[in-house]
């Protein structure tokens, strides 16, 4: 008798877990194909659109902004696939069982260069949109840079200073500092 409820308990707890797993799987397709049945903005599709959306560029703008896009794609292109390419040789190097010191530091100072030349291709593409842009859009557009680069909000807390604290509340910390120094003398 006690095994037949046990048998009938495990039935009903087995029927449950199956019901429990159809319906997440139901409801994992049905928000899938949602998410993938939705059309891809028009601003994704066309180069430049982001920019134009966000800084409510006018159609003049927007031409000139697609000219220094695609400027600077031609630019970089070259210079992101030969930093992939020398990455990979220092890749290569590292995972030699003899690694050459000499070879991994001429291949890191190669990568630099190129990331150097990087940066000086954003830095002109930055200044060439900011003489096509408003003072208004200029600071939309500075703030998505900021936002490219990682630094959106870089330093602001929620306190009523500017994010320029040391966090040494009352000094201490570097009172202490003086302190152990003068005993170390």
């Amino acid at each position: 008798m006690n095994f037949s409820n046990n048998n009938r308990s495990i039935f009903w707890i087995l029927i449950f877990l199956v019901l429990v797993n159809i319906s997440v799987l139901a409801g994992y397709f049905i928000v899938f194909r949602n998410a993938v049945n939705k059309s891809i903005p028009e601003i994704a599709s066309k180069p430049g659109g982001a920019l134009k959306e966000k800084l409510s560029l006018t159609p003049d703008q927007t031409v000139k902004v697609q000219e220094i896009n695609s400027v600077y794609k031609s630019e970089s292109e070259p210079i992101i696939l030969s930093i992939r390419e020398k990455k990979a040789e220092l890749l290569e190097e590292l995972s030699k069982e003899n690694t050459d010191t000499n070879t991994v530091s001429t291949l890191t100072e190669e990568v630099m260069m190129e990331q150097t030349k990087l940066q000086k291709a954003n830095i002109h593409q930055f200044l060439d949109l900011k003489k096509v842009c408003t003072p208004e859009q200029t600071k939309k557009l500075s703030q998505i840079y900021s936002e490219l680069y990682g630094y959106s909000d870089a330093g602001k807390g929620n306190g009523k200073g500017k994010g320029n604290g040391m966090g040494r509340r009352y000094r201490w910390g570097q009172q202490r500092q003086a302190d152990s120094a003068q005993k170390v003398k």
